[in-house]
């Protein structure tokens, strides 16, 4: 919601006349009961989309035995994410277990790529050769040290991966999905800033601002982190079209900074405000007593409903009466 109050100190709020206090007060429970949404849904994925994030490949993956869970500090009081992946638990007999992994140990780095959410691990493995020793960058209390580790390929019986879009409405107005070698547009807000930049469904964006991305998470995490409107550079890959070409290279992006809408806000009794998402229907109310009120305001489209001492209504606008049919 825009705008911000003013802090008050204790000793200048005891100076203040006996008739603002209740005004401040109003103003921090309306402030407390506002609630705010993007203007517009995305629309979801398109199924072929989503196939694309996994291309046909020779090589079905690697096999490395170890479920991960982001590395949190673990303190409610000072709740913060530390780099790398901790580890949950070891499949027995995997290869990690064969290199001596240990629940609790961090997972920083898998060759170049740094490990910072389990997706990344996923992305990493399933490009991974099977063929070479790995050599994984983990933490162990204060020591970290490179573990040799033998992957093994992953039986393409296993099944299909699970296919799960990450959604960010807040800054790229798009939908996410970790793909191999990149991070995959699977939709889009048509005025979005990724589109606006001429990256199109079904690109995978590799870099942003020159760091690598290897998963939703962290793509989203990235955008999110820099300020409304700020100009971010992509590098991506298009989709293969028709006549087998493909649109690559590198986009400047200006991150999404229209404001969200308001959709409610109010004290109880009192005071009150909601709206559609859609900004088609809107209610205001000030002091509603269930059986009496002092003001009531609806608007439905462009009729405008308006009710003074519950006793006295109007209305101003225009009403379209729909046909119906058998």
């Amino acid at each position: 919601m825009p705008g911000t109050l003013s802090p008050v100190s204790v000793s200048t709020m005891s100076k203040l006349s006996a008739r603002r206090f209740p005004i401040s007060a109003t103003g921090l429970a309306l402030l407390a009961g506002c609630t705010s949404t993007p203007v517009a849904s995305l629309p979801d994925p398109l199924p072929e989309t989503l196939d694309w994030a996994w291309p046909e490949s020779a090589n079905a993956g690697a096999f490395l035995g170890l479920e991960v869970r982001e590395n949190d500090s673990g303190s409610l009081e000072n709740l913060r994410l530390d780099p790398g992946v901790r580890v949950a638990r070891i499949a027995p007999g995997s290869p990690a277990a064969e290199a001596g992994f240990a629940i609790g140990d961090v997972l920083l780095e898998w060759g170049d790529v740094r490990i910072d959410d389990p997706e990344t691990l996923v992305a990493v493995l399933a490009d991974a050769d099977v063929a070479v020793v790995h050599e994984p960058l983990v933490r162990r209390g204060d020591s970290a040290f490179r573990v040799p580790v033998q992957l093994r390929a992953l039986s393409t019986t296993a099944g299909e991966p699970t296919l799960a879009w990450r959604s960010d409405p807040v800054r790229s107005r798009a939908g996410w999905l970790t793909g191999r070698g990149g991070v995959v547009l699977v939709t889009t807000d048509p005025d979005g800033p990724f589109e606006q930049a001429g990256i199109k469904v079904g690109s995978v964006v590799t870099e942003l601002d020159g760091e690598p991305v290897r998963s939703a998470r962290t793509l989203i995490r990235e955008l999110q982190a820099r300020e409304v409107g700020a100009k971010v550079v992509v590098r991506f890959q298009g989709p293969v079209d028709e006549e087998g070409d493909e649109d690559a290279g590198t986009a400047v992006v200006h991150l999404w900074s229209s404001p969200v809408r308001l959709t409610g806000a109010g004290v109880p009794i009192l005071i009150g405000y909601e709206a559609s998402v859609d900004g088609e229907t809107a209610s205001f109310y000030i002091v509603d007593l269930w059986i009496l009120s002092l003001f009531k305001y609806r608007r439905e489209g462009n009729e405008r409903h308006y009710r003074l001492l519950t006793f006295i209504t109007f209305s101003t606008g225009v009403g379209e009466l729909a046909e119906g049919g058998a």
